[in-house]
């Protein structure tokens, strides 16, 4: 089970034997969300003038699942403005 928001869990579902190892992946800081984007965009044939430090920069907190879905965005960008 997986959850952003574990206080908000019923109570029974916390009681001993029932969930006994809780593993936190707390947000990423900015080197970690450079190396996410880092990896996600490998292999990706990137326009020079994407700039995805200015992503890497955004106080936002984000999690490695937002930094993919921003990656899968920016492939299909210009997919959206050519077929618009």
């Amino acid at each position: 089970m997986a959850t952003n928001r574990a206080d908000t869990l019923d109570p029974a579902l916390l009681r001993p034997g029932r969930l006994d190892r809780k593993i936190e992946f707390p947000m990423p800081d900015r080197r970690q969300k450079r190396l996410i984007f880092s990896t996600i965009t490998s292999k990706m044939n990137l326009s020079d003038d994407i700039d995805l430090e200015d992503y890497v920069a955004r106080p936002d907190k984000i999690s490695g699942a937002d930094i993919n879905a921003i990656c899968q965005e920016v492939i299909f960008f210009p997919y959206h403005i050519t077929h618009a």
